[in-house]
């Protein structure tokens, strides 16, 4: 009775260690199988097999004094010697004793281990030689190899990651895998999502915020399928299990083998400094419950706009003369003309992203470039024009609405025929109409207003735009006091400049760029759902001026441009 419970224990606990590990333990079928082979050692278990080779001993004590630990990181009471003679199918690379340093081995083969050193032995050193299925090889052998810790190293006929196999011990038939012997060992380097996550510089700044964003994922595409269940549901016998990060998925895979990214990552002092600066842009009104959370979060991102790229040439098609990054949009640059997330001669010494990099550190899926000096200009990142384009506008209560394509201005063509919003009144000449503004950040903006002229009526407008923005107790305050605007009137035949208070005049030759003034916004406001910035056009309009003004208006465009 006694074996019995000590049998179901462990065998408890190497179901635990395999879900740690992204499998389970599961009847095999035949993709596990193994083809016959002459071999010196008889088939026995890996962990007997290993002991049977003379100047291995030091990877066997490692593997008998590290224990498994669960997914919070607590030791199991089971080492992944124990693993090793279980039946779950392996291939492990085991280093010589001379390859590895001393020092290396005095850490690893420590027997009184800490809880964080079980992990950290088991994940990076461990792990790193150990891989699911049979991977033997051979002639011609070319293989890209996952290990249990998701490191991809390549595996070819005469080494593997560089490191030679050793001249005789290599393709060993076990009873529960396949055992290769390397004359060197693979050096664990973190991927580029663990390195900024667990880099003391960069943990607390940014690296455990980034991390929060991180759950666990399964990996169809290796894992193993057995088939539906009753359901319709994919079953897999071997589940492996990746892990998924929101930001990753706007900025790229950066904990993924498969891919090869570079990342330019301010120095602690100078992501202080910018990031002091940026934060004042995203300064939210107190009754928001979340703002500074919201503050945080936007300040972190926008300095992370440009710091991701992924580097594979197929992807990098400006590569060498110029590089993008995971955030270029072809159709934005393309429909705003500016070269949003664009950098040109990236390996220039002097003053390329990352040829003027003050360090660099080498990751197992890509490269860290470390830079002293903010290289993404403002404008085109945060401080970017908002701009409303009127036929996008279609809820002006109680006003007539209608799209125009203007393709002529007076005797001119236009090269690219705009689209304008045409507001009148329903039958009123001195309408209101209330146009409200998002996304907009804390901070000065130079507000304008772009119209067309009314080619059907050929008359000037006569209006009054006024600026407001709802305040955090639901007052609106008027943000611009226009008392009186100077303003040129251009009509048919002749020309004049006249003061009128409070409107501006429509010219009838041109697009009429309106410079309302400029605002100074109390809060930023950007990525909520009501806006609290809004411009109301009033007609100015009346019987005793109707035959010299148009009510109705051509609208193209509001534009606010940031004020630094």
């Amino acid at each position: 009775m006694n074996n019995y419970f000590r049998f179901s224990s462990k065998s408890v606990l190497l179901a635990v260690a395999l879900v740690v590990l992204g499998s389970c333990k599961d009847a095999w079928d035949s993709h596990y199988s193994f083809k016959e082979t002459e071999s010196k050692y008889p088939v026995a278990k890996i962990a007997e097999t290993l002991g049977d080779i003379s100047g291995f001993d030091k990877f066997i004590t490692v593997l008998s004094t590290t224990r498994m630990v669960d997914k919070n990181g607590t030791p199991l009471n089971m080492s992944y010697l124990d693993l090793l003679y279980e039946d779950q199918f392996l291939t492990v690379w085991a280093p010589s004793n001379s390859s590895v340093p001393d020092s290396l081995w005095t850490k690893y083969m420590a027997k009184n281990k800490t809880r964080l050193q079980h992990k950290e032995v088991g994940e990076q050193f461990i792990q790193n030689h150990i891989a699911r299925f049979k991977h033997s090889v051979g002639e011609g052998s070319n293989e890209k190899i996952y290990m249990l810790n998701g490191k991809a190293y390549t595996s070819k006929n005469d080494g593997i990651a560089g490191q030679p196999y050793h001249s005789t011990d290599r393709n060993i038939r076990c009873s529960n895998g396949v055992l290769h012997c390397i004359d060197g060992y693979l050096d664990y380097l973190p991927s580029l999502y663990e390195y900024i996550t667990t880099a003391p510089a960069y943990k607390e700044i940014f690296g455990d915020w980034f991390k929060s964003f991180t759950i666990e994922e399964l990996d169809p595409s290796r894992s193993v399928a057995q088939g539906f269940n009753d359901l319709g549901e994919m079953v897999y016998i071997d589940s492996v299990m990746i892990e998924s990060n929101m930001l990753m998925s706007r900025y790229g895979r950066i904990h993924t083998e498969d891919s090869t990214f570079a990342i330019v990552l301010p120095t602690p002092e100078l992501w202080a400094t910018v990031y002091d600066e940026i934060k004042e842009r995203y300064v939210y009104a107190e009754n928001n419950l979340n703002n500074d959370s919201l503050q945080q979060y936007y300040t972190r991102t926008t300095m992370m706009a440009d710091m991701f790229y992924n580097i594979n040439p197929k992807v990098q098609r400006y590569m060498p003369d110029s590089v993008f990054s995971t955030r270029y949009s072809q159709a934005e640059n393309r429909r705003e003309g500016l070269p949003f997330h664009i950098f040109s001669h990236p390996y220039d010494k002097t003053s390329g992203l990352f040829g003027s990099a003050v360090d660099s550190v080498e990751c197992s899926n890509g490269i860290i470039y470390f830079i002293d000096k903010w290289p993404f200009a403002d404008t085109l990142t945060y401080l970017r024009q908002i701009k409303l384009e009127a036929e996008t506008y279609q809820n002006l209560s109680g006003l007539i609405l209608r799209s125009q394509t203007v393709q002529r201005v007076d005797t001119t063509t236009l090269d690219n025929p705009i689209q304008v919003m045409r507001i009148a009144g329903d039958g009123v000449s001195n309408w209101t109409g209330k146009i409200y503004i998002s996304d907009n950040l804390k901070g000065k903006y130079s507000v304008k207003m772009v119209m067309a002229p009314n080619t059907v009526s050929e008359m000037p407008n006569y209006i009054h735009p006024t600026i407001s923005y709802q305040m955090p107790n639901g007052k609106v305050t008027d943000l611009i006091d226009s008392s009186v605007t100077e303003s040129v009137e251009y009509r048919p035949g002749k020309y004049r400049v006249t003061k009128i208070p409070f409107y501006a005049i429509n010219k009838l030759d041109r697009l009429d760029t309106i410079d309302l003034g400029i605002v100074d916004l109390p809060y930023c406001n950007y990525d909520m759902n009501q806006a609290k910035l809004s411009i109301t056009l009033t007609s100015g309009v009346n019987e005793k001026n109707s035959e010299k003004y148009s009510s109705e208006i051509w609208l193209d465009c509001i534009i606010l441009d940031p004020v630094r």
